[in-house]
């Protein structure tokens, strides 16, 4: 069971998957600034616009005091993947890291990195950071995601993300395969949970 999710890169998107997941989840965030961090764990996170709610989590700049996790979410940007994944790689080795950029080449880096499952992701949502601890979700649409293929990425794997991010109120699609570059057809999408519609 996914239990400890750990956010590679706080910005508006990390911030949202943040925010939310901490309703389910443990949830830590790494980021690169000192204050950054202490601003999160100080007053935790503001989600305005689509979704307007208050959420308390952990985060760090220091990847000695962070534990290890179950599922990391890596949403720097794709020319930044290298910078933020090294330093925490080695805290997935149970567990699964789903890139969430948007971006090409970023599964082979993490994959490298962190020898673990990864998850190939494409995120459709957006949001506007006000502030190191403010993030206005503004639209509500779906991450899709899929096994990445050469680290043998079970599917019961990508499910279980697809599972938890539903959960958190976040539109989530798990995929069989997640390489098409025009997006699934209708009949290679599965069906969607009363929290996806």
């Amino acid at each position: 069971m996914i239990e400890r999710v750990c956010i590679i890169g706080c910005g508006s998107i990390g911030s949202l998957y943040a925010a939310h997941l901490a309703k389910v989840a443990e949830v830590w965030a790494f980021v690169r600034r000192p204050e950054h961090a202490e601003a999160l764990n100080r007053d935790g996170l503001r989600v305005s616009g689509t979704h307007q709610f208050h959420a308390n989590l952990h985060a760090s700049h220091d990847p000695a005091r962070l534990p290890e996790f179950d599922l990391g979410i890596v949403s720097s940007k794709a020319t930044q993947t290298t910078e933020a994944v090294r330093p925490v790689a080695h805290l997935f080795k149970k567990g699964a890291i789903l890139s969430a950029q948007n971006g090409l080449g970023s599964e082979e880096i993490i994959a490298d990195l962190a020898k673990t499952f990864v998850l190939r992701g494409t995120t459709f949502m957006s949001g506007t950071r006000h502030s190191d601890t403010h993030v206005q979700y503004e639209l509500d649409t779906a991450t899709w995601m899929g096994p990445f293929e050469p680290t043998s990425t079970p599917f019961a794997a990508v499910q279980e993300a697809t599972d938890l991010i539903s959960a958190s109120g976040l539109k989530a699609v798990a995929l069989q395969d997640a390489r098409r570059r025009s997006g699934p057809s209708s009949s290679s999408m599965p069906r969607s949970t009363p929290s996806q519609r």
